[in-house]
Parts: C-alpha cells; sequence; structure tokens
C-alpha cells in the first residue's frame, strides 16, 4: 500500500491535496487552536502562569496547585465561519458552523496540609501546602473548515497529472499498492486514452472547466490526568498525562469537463484518521512576590497509534459513454509529535487583576511518522520531506483580566508564526494565525460563569496538483482567506469553600 509513498518522491506529478499527504497533516495535527474554558480564551489563552484554571492541565500542570477548593467546570458554544478563495483568477466561497464542547473537568484539592506539622514531608522547614488532583478534557483543534474553487484552466489538468504519474512507470501494475486511488479510479474510468505506444494522455482536451471543494471535519482532544503541589505558597509544581484522541476526516471532490460539455468526470477521495496517543507534561510557577508569577512547561513528544480509511470513486461521462470506478484502504501506522516547551509570566495589579504573556515553542520539522514493516523505507523518505518543509515556530499570547467586585472583563491576543520554512508559501500566504479574544465572567463564592468571543484568522495556500510540462512543474494554486468566530460559555461551582 505504502509503495505509492516512495512514487510520489520520484515522479513529481503524483497528485497530493486529492490522495493521502501525510506532509500536509503532520501540520495539521501539529498546530493546536485557542481553546479551553471561556475565561482563559477572553484572555488570549496566556494562562501558564495565572493557574487556578482547568486549562492549565494542558498548559502548564503546575497552574492546578494554585486551587484551594473542589470545582467541577464545563465549557462550550458554537463555532461558524468560511473560506474566501481564489483560483486561476476565480474567486469563490464556503461557509461552515458547528457546536462545540471545548472543555470539561474537576478538580479535588486537599486540606491545607502546612497546619499538619506531624507529617513528614512538612519537618526541617519545608511546608508542602497542598496537593491538587485533576481529571479534564480539553479540545486542542477543530478541523471544520470547506473550501470551494473553480476556474478555466488552459495549460494543464488534473487528468493530465494522473496520465503523468502513470507514464512514468508503465510497467507498474495499476492498483492502490502503486498509485493513488484517485489516480487507478480515474484509469479505469476511460479518462485516459492510450496511444500506439501505450502512452496515455487525457481524453477531454483543454481548456477544462474545473472544480474543487475540500471539507475537513472533526476534532483533536485530550483526556488529561494531573497533579499538583503547592509549596509555602511560592513554588507551585505540577505534573500530568495526557491521553489525545483523533477523529479526522477529509472529503474531497475534483471535477473537469471540457468546453462542449459533452465530457467530464467527477473524482471523489474520502479520507479518516483516528486513534489515541500519549504523552507527558511537567510544569513548575514561582511566585517570589505577591504581584509576579513566572514559570515554564515541557510537553513530551506525543506518541499515537492511528487508523487510516481511505476510500475513493469516479464516475466519467465521454460522449455517448459512462464509466466508473472506485477503491479503498486501511492502514496503520505511528506518529510522533515532538516536544512542547511553554514560558510565561502574569503581573497582578492587586485586586484589579492581571496582565500575562505567554511563549511556546514547537519543533515542526521533527513530526515522525513510522510504518510497518517492510514500509519503513516509505517513512523515512516522508520524514525526510518533512525535515525540509517545516521548521522550528513560535506561537505568542498576551491577555488581561480587569476585576471589579464579582465583574470579570478580559481581552487578549494570540499570533502563531507560519511553521513553513521561508520561500515555500507566497508572500502573505504562509499560514501565520491570528487571534483577538475579548471576555466577561462573573466571580462568586460557590459559582461562576464566563462568556468569551474568539475571532481567529489566517491565509493559506494549496496545489490541488501539480503538472510536470517537460523541465517544468505547473501547480495551479488556490489561495485562502480563513476566518472563524467562536462563543465559549464556561459554568463552575466550588466545592469546600469554607474549608482550610
Amino acid at each position: 500500500m505504502k509503495k505509492l509513498l516512495i512514487l510520489a518522491s520520484l515522479v513529481p506529478s503524483v497528485i497530493s491535496l486529492f490522495a493521502q499527504d501525510y506532509e500536509s497533516d503532520a501540520g495539521h495535527l501539529m498546530r493546536t487552536d485557542l481553546t479551553g474554558t471561556a475565561r482563559s480564551q477572553g484572555a488570549g489563552g496566556a494562562f501558564s502562569t495565572v493557574g487556578a484554571d482547568m486549562s492549565s492541565m494542558s498548559s502548564n500542570p503546575a497552574g492546578i496547585a494554585l486551587y484551594r477548593t473542589h470545582e467541577f467546570a464545563i465549557s462550550g458554544g458554537g463555532i461558524w465561519g468560511g473560506t474566501n478563495s481564489t483560483y486561476l483568477g476565480q474567486s469563490s466561497s464556503a461557509t461552515f458552523s458547528k457546536g462545540t464542547l471545548s472543555q470539561a473537568g474537576f478538580i479535588f484539592a486537599t486540606r491545607k496540609l502546612s497546619n499538619y506539622d506531624n507529617l513528614s514531608y512538612n519537618r526541617g522547614g519545608s511546608k508542602l501546602d497542598r496537593v491538587v488532583f485533576g481529571i479534564g478534557y480539553q479540545k486542542l483543534v477543530d478541523f471544520n473548515r470547506t473550501d470551494y474553487f473553480y476556474g478555466t484552466n488552459t495549460k494543464n489538468s488534473y487528468a493530465g497529472a494522473m496520465a503523468n504519474a502513470l507514464n512514468a512507470l508503465p510497467t507498474a501494475s495499476i492498483d492502490p499498492s502503486n498509485f493513488s486511488i484517485p489516480t487507478v479510479n480515474g484509469y479505469y474510468s476511460g479518462i485516459l486514452n492510450p496511444d500506439t505506444t501505450g502512452f496515455l494522455t487525457p481524453r477531454i482536451g483543454l481548456p477544462i472547466s474545473q472544480i474543487g471543494q475540500i471539507t475537513t471535519q472533526g476534532t483533536l482532544s485530550e483526556l488529561n490526568f494531573t497533579m499538583g503541589f503547592n509549596v509555602a505558597n511560592t513554588v507551585y509544581i505540577g505534573a500530568g498525562i495526557g491521553v489525545p484522541y483523533l477523529n479526522y476526516h477529509r472529503y474531497a471532490s475534483f471535477s473537469e469537463s471540457n468546453a462542449a460539455g459533452d465530457s467530464s468526470y467527477q473524482s471523489l477521495y474520502n479520507y479518516s484518521l483516528s486513534g489515541w496517543g500519549v504523552n507527558g507534561k511537567l510544569g513548575i510557577i514561582i511566585k517570589p512576590v505577591q504581584w509576579l508569577r513566572f514559570g515554564a512547561a515541557v510537553q513530551s513528544p506525543t506518541l499515537y497509534r492511528l487508523n487510516e480509511s481511505d476510500w475513493g470513486g469516479t464516475t466519467s461521462q465521454l460522449g455517448d459513454s459512462a464509466y466508473g470506478s472506485k477503491n479503498n484502504l486501511n492502514y496503520q501506522f505511528t506518529y510522533t509529535n515532538p516536544l512542547k516547551g511553554t514560558f510565561g509570566a502574569s503581573f497582578y495589579l492587586k485586586q484589579w487583576g492581571f496582565v500575562s504573556v505567554d511563549y511556546e515553542i514547537d519543533d515542526y520539522s521533527h513530526t515522525h511518522y513510522t510504518f510497518d514493516g517492510n514500509d519503513r523505507q516509505t517513512s523515512d523518505g516522508i520524514n525526510a520531506n518533512i525535515s525540509h518543509t517545516y521548521k522550528l515556530a513560535s506561537t505568542v499570547r498576551a491577555g488581561a483580566e480587569f476585576a471589579y467586585k464579582s465583574l470579570r472583563l478580559r481581552a487578549g491576543f494570540a499570533w502563531s508564526e507560519s511553521p513553513f520554512k521561508d520561500g515555500l508559501n507566497p508572500s502573505g500566504y504562509s499560514g501565520a494565525r491570528f487571534n483577538y479574544t475579548a471576555g466577561i465572567g462573573y466571580r462568586g463564592r460557590r459559582f461562576f460563569a464566563d462568556i468569551a468571543y474568539v475571532r481567529s484568522e489566517y491565509k493559506d495556500y494549496y496545489a490541488p496538483y501539480s503538472y510536470q510540462n517537460g523541465a517544468t512543474t505547473e501547480s495551479p494554486g488556490v489561495y485562502n482567506s480563513f476566518s472563524s468566530n467562536t462563543i465559549i460559555a464556561t459554568i463552575g461551582f466550588k466545592f469546600g469553600v469554607g474549608r482550610n
């Protein structure tokens, strides 16, 4: 099955976007969204040193050590947005909307242990004030998005790219073990015409009308099991285990038709990826004075075991004749996200609130696939391509909260650097992400409620296929401007408020 991926490194015209593209998916699975409680989202997600918030279990586990009571919280809301695309000079748009569960969790905090001098770990002057346990769910990535594009192509075609792939290896068996599912289906649907020498050419001539649509759905979510230690209300240490779960689907369609309207085809390709992973987290927060906290956290590489499902079908109408073909594959492999580091500081203005800043660094270039058995050589080639495509990238988050009695007002901003190395994407379409946030909340003695709004924006670029024309590679590009709007509400309850 994975022989196809070896061919991808040998044949420039192999289609990527409308077949499986592991290099592209590596970027999707690495980049997390701004998620969590409404309180943390309203302040730009800059909560790694603020603590006493459920979002700490993902960003910095030391944050739960600042809890003094038990707590339950759940967050949900809605997300909507759209993509404006330009392809071959034609503009189009597509929208989406859905409900979302952002977070849910429970915190259990012990009594104030530093009151018990007979405990062995409180002898000798070092006071362990509390031990805190947390279990929580948090959505990390929302994959929902739809792209729609169309245009008239006078230079090349998707069918021509399929023909190039097959012509490059004329002796190979035309099945999904050697070529992409859309290419195999294209051949058996009659859209490629062999000449007297067996050389394949598209049966639908130029100029050609092209229509494409890509819809992605699903989420990357994580269960966290966390423990925090409060030492003398000055040093807070936390450790946890994360168990992420991936549920990702991509539905792609691409059609081509001639100017006369008597010959056309449509290629469908559905791809699903699901599975579990595991990682470890370790963090620290130091509060040297009441108005300052600073800290750091590290997340180990996340090891996933994933199940892949590919299905493709092509139907064609060539004059009076109709054809069709479909194929499917299933596969399992191991995928690893690299180490992640977070550093932060927060500044407190007595009872009036705080200002916080986080800096996160991710090494996308060390994302790693491991295929089983004889496919190991293929995964090595993909990993080499990833290291040449991606780089070390930064994320900066900043936020503030203003407090007056029980009222809380919040605002924030987050920027994520493009994960791609310079020069790989057109200027202005590198995939750098911007988030603008605002929020309001109520904090009572036993009950709290928050609501946040997040506006996310980025521009990206991709080529549906690449066509080799002699020594020249032609890749018609789709230029996208994506934006989404999220409203999240959190309700929570505190227990054990009156105890020490």
